[in-house]
């Protein structure tokens, strides 16, 4: 019997000690890729004006007017104006990013015109 157990024993040490090198497997590499988030909530009102100095005007809120300015869903009286052209006033619709451009029309122009 004691046969029998040593060689039960040299079998099952054989079986475990293999020398064989096991090659080490190269871990996955995860790419980050950036997440691109669009808010397409943004309700904003970007007037472009020629001449570009002239000044822009929202008649119908407080806040001052900037490029960009976000604004809630609704009309808004744009007026733009500029000495020695005519003043441009309108409603417009705001319910997206809005950008308007505006050419005022210089008065020489109009009486050269004439």
């Amino acid at each position: 019997m004691k046969k029998l157990s040593a060689l039960f024993a040299l079998l099952v040490l054989a079986g475990c000690s293999s020398t064989h090198d096991v090659e080490p497997q190269p871990e996955p590499i995860a790419e980050v890729t950036p997440e691109v988030v669009v808010d397409e909530s943004v309700i904003s009102l970007t007037v472009v004006t020629t001449p570009d100095d002239a000044r822009v005007r929202i008649m119908n809120i407080k806040p001052v007017y900037e490029d960009g300015i976000e604004l809630d869903e609704g009309k808004y009286d744009i007026e733009v104006t500029k000495p020695g052209y005519l003043t441009y006033r309108k409603w417009v619709v705001v319910d997206k990013k809005t950008i308007l451009t505006i050419e005022l029309d210089s008065i020489e122009s109009i009486q050269a015109a004439q």
